[in-house]
């Protein structure tokens, strides 16, 4: 029988932090259960709640791609006083399962990280799911980093220090583009971040058994729908492209690796980590303790995620600058 104090539980700071939030009436709707259009509207809501007041950045420029098969927009954030050398840049995809999130999810987190990095961070505005599935915002990604390599030098961006990640959905999108570069002979990104990757559609792991009922929100159930909505068969849920954790995993570069310990996902990241230490890799990895799935949002009101958020700092610079 199990001691009490062994049961999973959330830290008391997250619980804090949720709490304040439900105050304020924002937090992420349930889609089992909420219209599409409705969860993105109170998940926007949320994240401008969890960004207010917007910290301080030199620039913001945002670039359209209209060259791409299907357009996006692409937010650069530049330090303030940024050299006049050319600046590393790190771009972040957004999660929200493939099918909500845009320019505006992590705005804050984004600001904190080119601030304290002293590098230009990047969002994607890339298409949601169901209307535009697999492997249309793959496409987007691959599209902007290409973009991105071509129009450094009058974006005042080092080509040669180009970064990618994403969190979720994002590290899905993250780890899939990267494996797409080496195989196409096109592998110019520098470093990769991928933090609590939805990276494949596996239910039978630990993670799931231990936290897939929802009871820390993030469910089995809810995973399952964000599935459905991404791609047009679930023949293809096997499709590396898909779940890039069934992919070959070596002759990546350095990737750094963030999970939340209360996650039904928790196991993709375990898994990758393992995979990238057996090919001879090695990833910064770090599992953080008493916190769910989504965490690294919260810089605003919950410690563990800045605490994340330093650690990425870090481990950014180590790479890139």
């Amino acid at each position: 029988m199990s001691n009490a104090s062994s049961t999973p539980a959330l830290a008391p700071d997250v619980l804090a932090a949720q709490a304040l939030a439900k105050e304020h009436g924002v937090g992420t709707p349930n889609v089992l259960t909420t219209p599409v259009a409705e969860t993105r509207a109170k998940s926007r809501a949320y994240q401008q709640w969890l960004s207010e007041p917007a910290p301080a950045v030199g620039r913001v420029v945002e670039h359209r791609l209209d060259h791409l098969p299907v357009p996006a927009t692409l937010r650069l954030y530049y330090p303030e006083g940024a050299a006049a050398a050319p600046l590393p840049l790190y771009l972040h995809l957004h999660g929200g399962g493939f099918a909500h999130g845009d320019l505006d999810t992590l705005d804050r987190w984004k600001r904190e990280i080119a601030a304290e990095a002293g590098i230009v961070t990047a969002g994607l505005s890339y298409a949601l799911s169901p209307e535009a599935r697999y492997p249309v915002a793959l496409e987007q990604v691959l599209g902007a980093l290409r973009w991105l390599r071509d129009q450094a030098p009058s974006l005042g961006l080092d080509a040669s220090r180009l970064s990618v990640g994403g969190e979720s959905a994002g590290g899905n999108l993250t780890l899939a583009a990267l494996q797409r570069l080496r195989d196409e002979g096109d592998a110019f990104v520098k470093a990769g971040v991928v933090i609590y990757g939805m990276l494949s559609a596996r239910r039978d792991t630990p993670s799931h058994e231990s936290f897939g009922d929802g009871r820390f929100g993030l469910s089995t159930e809810k995973l399952d729908w964000f599935w459905q909505q991404y791609v047009s068969d679930a023949a293809q849920l096997t499709d590396p492209g898909v779940a890039p954790l069934h992919a070959d995993v070596s002759g990546l570069p350095p990737l750094i690796l963030q999970a939340a310990a209360l996650d039904p996902l928790l196991d993709d990241t375990l898994d990758l980590a393992n995979k990238l230490f057996a090919s001879g890799a090695a990833p910064t990895f770090i599992v953080y303790s008493g916190v769910p799935h989504s965490f690294i949002g919260m810089t605003r009101i919950l410690p563990q995620a800045q605490e994340a958020r330093t650690d990425l700092v870090q481990a950014l610079k180590r790479n890139l600058v």
